[in-house]
């Protein structure tokens, strides 16, 4: 399942998920000898999506793999849309290479035009090659490095005119009680011949805009002042949601909006005019099971989980999370932050043009993707990276504005590891820190004295009027490893330190909030595996399996306190 509700009415969708053709091969091998043309006869089968690194054998493999899936259509144009490939992605339709594609949480798309109703085959070169110099994430990172069509192949049968997307800008009135919409709706014909066709607006299958068109190859319409009144807002409590669906004569798409206002003033948070303190854990889409290629029931399960501990927000660490659970998000009322897979990077890759042109094509697909979820208040730029340094400035600021120029519905961030010589903090909306005191450093009640230290230096920044966040602490606890020392790596030591943070962090009035790190036990990647017990961050309230440990009671507690 890509979507909770139904995007399409009159467009056939369906997806290719299901057993494919593959075959594992060292060193990009298959190009010269057009596996695309002529799929290799020894091949084995995997189910498609899903994680390579959970078949037997596969487990610790990084590199490149062939994918082959026969299908058939009855239209003449097709799109075909890929959920999440990992890394690298090079698709062939019927022998001819249709492009390319980098990155691996974000879906890219082809429109194929004028081919036969029928059969066709479908070749896919996926390789999860990461490195140290260019790749994002790089090869030391705190996850896995799964390879694989982690999420959905969908394709779409499409008439000789159709919708290609769709954009809805809202403003609430100051009492929050009516909108204003603007929308840009983006017409294509699959033969750049001039047509004409109707264009109609629905909001919860009400018909708010009617009007003909006139579309050349590629045409955007703008739909500007739209009033609904009496509006239901979206808030934690009652995420009230609207579905808007565009209509032609002969082809639809439907998006889901929630109406609600997130914004900062005097230091504190508010969503609807209402102060809210983040209650949040981050989490990894990681299970031993699936990796990250994650079915709709297992994303159910934590977010029922993450509820049940008294959670309002999650933190998507360190990727886009999967649309479905986005979308489960805007059902359940939990507040979401969303950021890009740029873990750890020091000064000297900073400063490499392909890592910033990457980066910036990350943020562009993840926004452009996510904008309609009212669960998403925080875009994240980036996690841990060199915010110390010139290189790290540059690149924020970069990630800043064009983030920024994509939406300015919501707030910006991203998570220092840096607090006491950051020098990018006058970039973004909120301060966030990362920070394990009591774990890797210090003592549990060094957390005091470092968080009077790092206000001081921000007053002596002129920072002050900016709230901090607390994104990343905690200790790692061995599931059932409990003694009467209160040692680390046991349950109490990990439920002490929690106890001991959050009524900390919740008695600042400098803090807005707080995300612990983290919901579940992951594992990690094999280039930091041996500095992991079990070969993973142990750092989880559950553990890999969804196990409860002392500290997710403790935490419950608290949070269903304040």
């Amino acid at each position: 399942m890509i979507r909770l509700f139904e995007r399409h009415k009159k467009r056939r969708s369906f997806t290719l998920d299901g057993l494919w053709k593959f075959r594992t091969v060292p060193e990009r091998k298959g190009f010269d000898e057009k596996w695309f043309e002529c799929f290799p006869e020894d091949f084995t089968e995997v189910f498609v999506p899903s994680c390579w690194n959970n078949e037997l054998g596969l487990y610790e493999y990084e590199g490149t793999a062939w994918y082959s899936k026969t299908f058939s259509v009855n239209k003449e144009n097709v799109k075909i849309v890929f959920h999440g490939v990992t890394g690298f992605a090079d698709v062939y339709l019927d022998g001819k290479h249709l492009g390319s594609h980098y990155g691996s949480f974000t879906p890219f798309s082809f429109n194929v035009t004028g081919i036969s109703e029928g059969e066709h085959t479908i070749v896919v070169c996926v390789d999860n090659t990461h490195n140290d110099a260019d790749t994002i994430p790089l090869s030391t990172v705190d996850w896995y490095h799964y390879g694989g069509i982690i999420r959905s192949v969908e394709i779409n049968e499409l008439e000789n005119v159709w919708i290609e997307n769709c954009k809805i800008y809202y403003t609430l009135d100051d009492d929050l009680k009516s909108a204003r919409l603007n929308m840009k709706v983006r017409l294509k014909s699959a033969d750049g011949v001039k047509r004409s066709d109707t264009l109609r607006i629905y909001i919860n299958d009400s018909i708010i805009y009617e009007a003909d068109v006139e579309i050349i190859g590629e045409s955007e319409i703008t739909v500007e002042n739209l009033e609904l009144n009496d509006v239901k807002l979206w808030d934690t409590e009652n995420p009230y949601l609207y579905y808007v669906r565009f209509e032609t004569e002969e082809d639809d798409l439907t998006e889901r909006i929630g109406f609600r206002k997130i914004e900062i003033k005097n230091k504190v948070l508010y969503l609807n005019k209402k102060k809210i303190y983040l209650k949040g854990v981050n989490r990894h889409e990681d299970h031993p099971d699936w990796g990250v290629a994650f079915p709709v029931k297992l994303m159910k399960k934590d977010i029922d989980i993450i509820k049940n501990l008294g959670c309002n927000a999650i933190r998507g660490s360190h990727y886009p999370n999967s649309e479905a659970f986005l979308d489960y998000m805007d059902q359940e009322g939990l507040l979401f932050w969303e950021e890009i897979p740029m873990w750890g990077f020091p000064e000297s890759v900073l400063k490499n043009p392909l890592v910033k042109e990457r980066g910036l094509k990350m943020l562009e697909e993840m926004i452009e993707r996510d904008y309609h979820h009212p669960c998403i208040i925080i875009w994240g730029l980036h996690n841990e990276i060199a915010t110390h340094t010139e290189a790290g400035y540059n690149i924020t600021k970069a990630f800043a504005e064009k983030v920024r120029s994509m939406d300015n519905s919501r707030l910006i961030t991203y998570a220092s590891y840096h607090p006491m010589d950051d020098v990018c903090f006058t970039l973004v909306d909120i301060i966030s820190i990362n920070q394990y005191f009591g774990w890797y450093y210090g003592e549990i009640e060094t957390w005091a004295g470092f968080l009077e230290d790092f206000k001081s230096r921000l007053k002596g920044q002129g920072l002050e009027d900016k709230p901090i966040i607390v994104s990343e602490f905690g200790a790692a606890a061995l599931y059932g490893e409990d003694t009467f020392e209160c040692i680390k790596w046991s349950e109490n030591y990990q439920e002490k330190l929690l106890n001991h943070t959050l009524k900390l962090f919740h008695d600042d009035p400098d803090i807005i909030g707080c995300y612990i790190w983290q919901y579940c036990d992951i594992r990690t990647a094999k280039e930091v595996g041996l500095t992991r017990a079990r070969g993973f961050n142990n750092k989880g309230l559950v553990n890999e399996y969804r196990k409860p440990k002392l500290a997710y009671w403790s935490v419950k507690k608290i949070f269903k306190k304040q």
